[in-house]
């Protein structure tokens, strides 16, 4: 197998997207927690301390969001692959084939292109059984999907005149999936927004009682019961940011 093909259910990240991505997280933390205490060191170790658990989130979120697109640009894999089946050609040649189609849909950074085409080079160069080079793609990928057509692939190869119509059936439920996420996604898209907006007004409203100056918040800033509340309205934020994240990540 090719060592620098990405493992798509890891993070692949450079280590300085890493450290960027820390370092916008702390500080906006930080921020934040400045608006709630006022103190500038306790404001620094709280973000110190919570942006790594943020950026573990956004870590993960691109690890999401990469396969979230591997998924859709295998199905329309699938789907040249089933086109050029049915009009008679092999395994090989349907993969060949539908490589060209993929090449005029996506450029050739496209994730699904550079799979195609180390699938083909190790085909024809390695003497790799498709099978195996499927196997090690839905591996590598962490999709449900993939694995499951690398399954199916790997029992049916060379020994059912059916695989055209196997394939079909492959693609049309994994069409029918994403399709379906799409319209869940698309129902909860106005309550996503509401939900963004309710954890966004705790921040204006401090920002703006801060900007009027006084004593309106001098209590919250100075007193241990104001530390205590502000403390417990940033765990009540910071959990419900995380619900929120939880509730709106849908998988079928």
């Amino acid at each position: 197998m090719n060592p620098n093909m990405p493992v798509y259910c890891k993070c692949n990240m450079k280590k300085v997207e890493h450290i960027l991505a820390y370092i916008v997280s702390s500080t906006l933390i930080a921020v934040i927690a400045y608006l709630f205490y006022h103190m500038i060191l306790l404001s620094v170790v709280i973000g110190l301390a919570g942006g790594i658990y943020l950026e573990k989130m956004y870590a993960e979120t691109t690890i999401k969001k990469r396969q979230k697109e591997l998924r859709l640009q295998f199905r329309d894999f699938m789907e040249s692959m089933s086109v050029a089946v049915r009009a008679g050609n092999v395994e090989a040649q349907a993969v060949k084939s539908a490589l060209k189609d993929l090449k005029i849909s996506y450029n050739g950074k496209a994730d699904i292109v550079k799979e195609v085409e180390n699938i083909i080079l190790q085909y024809e160069k390695g003497g790799i059984e498709l099978k195996t080079l499927f196997e090690d793609f839905a591996m590598r990928s962490g999709l449900e999907d993939i694995h499951s057509f690398a399954t199916i692939y790997s029992v049916i190869e060379g020994k059912s005149d059916r695989f055209g119509d196997i394939l079909v059936q492959t693609q049309e439920i994994i069409g029918d999936k994403i399709e379906i996420e799409q319209e869940i996604q698309t129902t909860i898209t106005s309550a996503k927004s509401e939900t963004n907006m309710m954890l966004v007004m705790p921040i204006v409203i401090v920002v703006a009682m801060s900007f009027m100056g006084g004593d309106l918040l001098e209590a919250l800033f100075t007193t241990t019961a104001g530390h205590l509340a502000a403390t417990i309205s940033l765990i009540i934020f910071g959990v419900s940011y995380v619900l929120a994240s939880k509730a709106s990540d849908i998988e079928i």
